[in-house]
Formats: structure tokens, C-alpha cells, sequence
């Protein structure tokens, strides 16, 4: 059922479900050295209470999944959710955005429970760099979770890099070679003005990803699965692809087709905006699933047209993207 249509006509069928704003690394981008004070466990949605709002989203026509965090990975028994939705009628993907950290333990679990897709959050190849990024973590255990992933038959994978300003071309290029060597996909994101360790001064535009790509060979248009806003590439006679998402240079609002549910029960409709529809006190006092399908209808109502950050005109308070779920 197609019922989710924004005023501006966009089609609302993908749902990103943030489980957990806690997560077992530190990164510079994501959160202060310190942490955050996280939400006590009875405000976070259960798994039932999740799995009830999905319900609900899918018959509006949600039909696509991506559960985030935090590290969804922390959350015990994930699987155990993956099964509930993975029940429910209308859901045709589930997939999962992880740091990778912890996937060697789970990915057979992830894949029997029956999650068909990973992205990996991964900025470096550097141990070194990879550790002052995330300030504590071990790039081999990343490295070791991606091979126990497609041990698993998990054949689309994604690793996710975000153009910090440290970033160098010498390892844009070691992605990309990565891909010419590789049945994988790497996604080149540029940073967002989300908070204070953005510095525009200091911006790196996936321009710079496409000219480092076009001195290593030629380059053909794709089409990946599960694609999303990214626009997608490969090197003649590679493997695997590269996509390119530019949130600031080449804004993709008009094509946006998702909702966020962070972990605490708020259904938001843009990332960049304060705007978002309480789910979880009305689920708790009792709510059908009618009433849920009109808090939804609500989120999307209220879907700005597109985010302000290119004039410096941020819709939303500075926040931490562990907080949300990117």
C-alpha cells in the first residue's frame, strides 16, 4: 500500500530505526571523548514497541528497513528483532549500518535471523589514523568482521567513509583500489555542519574522490542495489562500485524517501530538523495501531522541503549523530 506521500510529493517508503544511542567507540565526528549521557534503559522502545510502529509504517508502504544505533550491535538480541520484522507484512529489506566492530561475533546470527544487507562505517585504512578517529578502536577487528560477513553470505556490503578534512588522496585511492580488487561497494560521504567539529573552511567535496578516481582508470555509471541517495560508479573492468553522496555540494532533498525513529520513540521526517512526532507515550498509554498510522501520516506531514545547512541556516540543535542514528 502506497499511502505515504509528503506535501511535496515525495514518496516515503524507507524507515532508519536507531535501537541504541550507546556505541563501544568514540569517534571525533560522532560524540565527545567523554560520551554522552544515554538514555535509561525503560526510555528506549523495546523490541515489541518497535515492532508494533513497523507494523504500522507498513501499511502506509514502508517497505524498507535500516536498523542504526548508536552501535546496534550493543543491543542484546538484535536478531531477535530482525525475526519479529522480518514477520511483518509489507517488509521486503532489512539491513543494518555498523561499525563493524563486533560483526565477527554476529554475522552468522545476523544472517540466519535474516538481515540481507550490511554498511560499514569505516573512515580509515590507517590503523593508526583509523584509531585517532574513533580514539579506541582496533582497525583489525573491523577488517576481520567484513571477512566473517561474507564467510556468512552477506554479498552486498558497503563501507561507508566519511571525507573528514584530514583525509588524503593517496587513501581515497587505496578504497577505490579496494573496489577494482573486490565484490564491494565503498560510499564517499560528504561531511554535515551537524556540530562543532565541522569546519566549512576545512570541507572536502566528493569532487575530489571523482577526480582521484578518473586518474586511476575509467569510469562508468552503475546502479547498486539499495543505493539510496548515492550516486554510484565503478572502474572499468573492477569489481566492485563507489558511490558518491553529497548532502552539500549536490543536495538529494528532493529525492528523499525516509523517516527516522531514534531509540527513545520520536519519528522524525529530516535528519537536519528539530521537528519530530512522539510514538513512544502514546504506544504506552495504549494506543491502536490506527492512532500509530496517523502519528506517522504526521511525521511525514511535516517533512521540510530540504535541509538549510548549504546557507548556514541549520533547522536543528547541535547534537550527536549517536543520538539520532545518522
Amino acid at each position: 500500500m502506497d499511502r505515504l506521500i509528503d506535501k511535496f510529493g515525495r514518496r516515503i517508503d524507507y524507515l532508519r530505526i536507531s535501537v541504541t544511542d550507546r556505541c563501544n567507540l568514540r569517534c571525533v565526528y560522532c560524540m565527545p571523548s567523554c560520551g554522552i549521557v544515554t538514555k535509561a534503559h525503560e526510555e528506549l522502545l523495546s523490541f515489541e514497541e518497535i515492532s508494533r510502529i513497523v507494523k504500522a509504517a507498513a501499511y502506509l508502504g514502508i517497505a524498507k528497513i535500516r536498523l542504526t544505533g548508536g552501535e546496534p550491535l550493543v543491543r542484546k538480541n538484535l536478531a531477535s528483532l530482525i525475526i519479529s520484522l522480518n514477520k511483518i507484512s509489507g517488509i521486503k529489506d532489512i539491513s543494518m549500518t555498523t561499525n563493524g566492530v563486533l560483526l565477527k561475533e554476529y554475522a552468522a546470527e545476523l544472517k540466519e535471523a535474516g538481515l540481507k544487507r550490511i554498511n560499514i562505517s569505516l573512515d580509515s585504512l590507517k590503523e593508526d589514523r583509523y584509531r585517532s578517529i574513533t580514539r579506541h578502536g582496533a582497525l583489525e577487528d573491523v577488517l576481520d568482521g567484513i571477512g566473517r560477513a561474507l564467510e556468512n553470505g552477506f554479498s552486498h556490503i558497503k563501507l561507508n567513509v566519511l571525507l573528514l578534512d584530514d583525509i588524503t588522496e593517496d587513501e581515497i585511492k587505496n578504497f577505490l583500489i579496494l573496489i577494482i580488487e573486490n565484490n564491494i561497494s565503498v560510499r564517499f560521504l560528504e561531511f554535515m555542519p551537524v556540530n562543532s567539529f565541522y569546519k566549512s573552511e576545512n570541507f572536502v567535496s566528493c569532487k575530489t574522490v571523482m577526480a582521484v578516481a578518473k586518474r586511476l582508470g575509467v569510469v562508468e555509471e552503475s546502479k547498486a542495489l539499495g543505493s539510496g541517495p548515492a550516486k554510484e560508479y565503478r572502474l572499468k573492468d573492477g569489481l566492485g562500485t563507489f558511490g558518491l553522496i553529497s548532502p552539500m555540494s549536490d543536495k538529494f532533498c528532493a529525492s528523499c524517501n525516509r523517516l527516522r525513529l531514534t531509540s527513545d520513540g520520536f519519528m522524525k521526517s529530516c535528519l537536519h530538523s528539530d521537528l519530530k512526532v512522539d510514538l513512544r507515550n502514546p504506544l504506552r498509554k495504549g494506543i491502536d495501531e490506527e492512532g500509530l498510522a496517523r502519528l506517522i501520516k504526521l511525521a511525514v506531514d511535516i517533512k521540510p522541503k530540504e535541509h538549510s545547512l548549504d546557507k548556514g541556516v541549520p533547522l536543528v540543535h547541535e547534537f550527536s549523530m549517536c543520538q539520532i542514528g545518522g
